[in-house]
């Protein structure tokens, strides 16, 4: 819970500063990259430590996963260029793409499948309470110490995470095999690497078209030589006959829809309250806040559905409430909808994200032994970040290409649209030049979120085919218990 808690937290207080930050550093353009560098690299390692997790044990692994993390916020908090910051964003992410997998894979040792599901709601309420939590903390930390700050919330939980672990848990299974699949990983890795730098940059001022196209070239590529050598490895990173499972591919490929859902609105909704409604980073957390909420409470509810209903109707259900939500998110973006109102709507999602998260990670787990739940369970969060990392690369183009021509113009007139994002710097601008450029980046943003109404759709499609069996296939007492001892 410790370490539910140093991962739930970051993502949320950082968002929430995010525009203060690129204010302070002028780096509008760079807004989505800040985002998809630390969706890279803790998406390319998240392979890597299920892995290793199956082969070294979870401790050792869990561990690492959290001294790189942490390191990685202190370094973070130094910056003071945009280049900077992105690079230790990066080394954040390299950390943090082994604490979230290795948690939930211990949750699949300790606990039976009936068990984990009502875990899986206790665990969703701490994970809740400190994403709760984070964007209030980051509003009072830059209001009151500055945005450098935040990235001290971190250390103590990491600290104190360490002590506990290294105290208490103790691995107990013995290993599958050392086989770590380098050749898969690399493969893997360079091929979410090339996806994510080609996204990242694509639009205006964004990469040449050479480089382009030679990321495009490397990330098919590299793909294709990826799933060819997983049919053949011996102990493959991601078995593709295992990701062709009813039970197993279509909750994969919903979590990669699930995370452009999430990661989007987590990105630009306190881009459209601070930037095209003209709101502080306390109003941006005010209105994020309630999708976190709702998600630990939906989490507590959907547990006993989930062991009546099965996998796809809990997941379906979820699903559902996303697209309501998203309904409701344009509908407010296109009337400039009050703030209040904003967030009642966005609470809706939280309610959807609980099922659909819980649904999909579950029925995966259920369908592999503990020698690949920690491959299934990382896997499962790899296609969740690698979604939310493709979508806000693809709908940052989409938001670059629509404002460009607007703040081009702006900029030839001596204004910087990142002061938009700075309180300080506000009162330099205009008043009809800041209308002006309010709406440009209100009228961007309403075709994101359109944008991710549509692929909130298409998960409803995709869950359709997951299998509709129920959690009765709960694995023996001794063995949910044996990693509980020492």
């Amino acid at each position: 819970m410790l370490v539910m808690v140093l991962a739930s937290m970051e993502q949320t207080v950082t968002s929430t500063a995010m525009p203060t930050i690129i204010g302070e550093l002028h780096g509008l353009e760079h807004y989505s990259c800040v985002a998809s560098i630390y969706l890279l690299t803790c998406t390319v390692s998240m392979p890597l430590y299920g892995r290793l997790a199956d082969a070294l044990g979870r401790k050792p692994v869990i561990l690492l996963s959290i001294a790189i993390f942490s390191v990685g916020s202190m370094f973070a908090a130094s910056a003071h260029t945009m280049g900077q910051l992105i690079l230790y964003r990066g080394m954040q992410g390299l950390g943090a793409g082994g604490i979230m997998p290795v948690v939930l894979t211990i949750l699949g040792d300790l606990f039976t499948l009936k068990e984990r599901a009502r875990i899986q709601g206790l665990f969703s309420g701490v994970w809740g309470v400190a994403s709760l939590a984070g964007p209030a903390l980051g509003a009072l930390l830059v209001n009151t110490l500055g945005w450098r700050s935040i990235f001290f919330v971190n250390l103590p939980f990491g600290i104190l995470g360490i002590s506990v672990l290294v105290w208490k848990y103790h691995d107990h299974e013995k290993p599958h095999s050392t086989d770590l699949d380098l050749p898969g990983v690399s493969a893997l890795a360079l091929a979410c690497a090339a996806t994510l730098a080609l996204v990242s940059r694509l639009g205006p001022g964004g990469w040449p078209a050479p480089v382009a196209v030679g990321l495009l070239v490397v990330a098919v590529a590299t793909t294709i030589y990826f799933i060819r050598h997983e049919r053949r490895a011996a102990n493959p990173i991601m078995p593709p006959a295992l990701m062709a499972q009813r039970a197993i591919g279509p909750s994969m490929a919903g979590n990669f829809l699930l995370g452009i859902g999430f990661l989007s609105l987590d990105t630009f909704v306190p881009l459209y309250v601070q930037g095209g409604r003209g709101g502080g980073v306390a109003a941006a957390a005010g209105v994020v806040t309630p999708v976190m909420l709702t998600w630990a409470l939906s989490g507590f509810l959907a547990a006993p559905l989930l062991i009546r209903w099965g996998f796809r109707r809990t997941a379906l259900l979820g699903c559902s409430l996303i697209v309501v939500g998203f309904s409701g998110l344009v509908i407010c973006a296109l009337v400039g909808a009050p703030h209040q109102v904003l967030t009642a709507v966005l609470a809706i999602t939280g309610f959807g994200f609980g099922p659909a998260s819980m649904s999909y990670l579950l029925a995966a787990q259920d369908a592999v032994t503990w020698q690949q739940r920690g491959m299934i369970t990382s896997s499962t969060t790899f296609f969740r970040t690698i979604g939310g990392a493709i979508g806000i690369g693809l709908l940052g183009m989409l938001f670059n290409v629509l404002i460009a021509p607007d703040f081009d113009r702006l900029k030839s007139i001596g204004v910087n649209p990142a002061k938009l994002m700075d309180p300080r710097a506000r009162d330099q601008i205009p008043a009809a030049v800041f209308q002006q450029a309010q709406d440009v980046i209100s009228h961007g943003l309403t075709w994101v979120f359109i944008a991710m109404l549509v692929i909130a759709a298409v998960a409803i499609f995709v869950t359709l085919f997951m299998s509709p069996r129920k959690c009765d296939h709960p694995v023996s007492k001794a063995e949910a218990l044996e990693s509980l001892a020492g």
